[in-house]
């Protein structure tokens, strides 16, 4: 272990201690963490546009609830480089099929303010910001804990792992 005297103050573990610090964020960005973190903030938003979304749906004469149905957490190829998700209408994956998708997310909830191909506009009927500013406040207290919680979990596992392997095991 290294020493380091300052002032009649002696510090042992200064380079472990670099060393740990400089490694943290790569050891700390374990995906599927972070996506359970997200996931379980975001509960609130899903349920809420759900909710939005099959009331818009079931007004309809042709409702058929599918828009509620796609609302989901998920990631893309960009969000997990920046370790987050998404959450609105699935198009992709199990909601490929057209019987599952919510491609039509965007014209319900743009409607009004977009012009489908010079094909006209429809009306505007928002059901994810509305859903958003009613659940902020929430998620934003979730966040602060749930992440608190998650930091604290892989801290000690990079610790566990620094003392069952040494700082060079790693």
């Amino acid at each position: 272990m290294n020493k380091l005297e300052r002032g009649g103050l002696k510090v042992f573990g200064v380079k472990e201690l670099e060393h740990m610090f400089k490694d943290l964020p790569k050891k700390m960005s374990n995906a599927r963490k972070w996506n359970t973190l997200w996931r379980e903030i975001g509960k609130p938003l899903i349920k809420d546009a759900k909710a939005r979304a099959d009331e818009i749906s079931f007004k309809s004469p042709r409702g058929t609830g599918r828009l509620g149905k796609s609302i989901k957490y998920f990631t893309t190829k960009r969000s997990r480089k920046y370790l987050g998700g998404m959450i609105g209408p699935r198009v992709k994956g199990a909601f490929a099929s057209i019987e599952k998708s919510g491609f039509y997310g965007a014209w319900v909830e743009y409607g009004g303010t977009t012009n489908f191909g010079n094909k006209g506009v429809g009306e505007n009927q928002p059901f994810m910001k509305p859903a958003y500013e009613f659940t902020k406040d929430e998620m934003n207290r979730n966040a602060r804990i749930s992440t608190l919680k998650t930091v604290e979990k892989l801290m000690k596992s990079y610790l566990k792992r620094t003392q069952k392997f040494g700082i060079l095991g790693r």
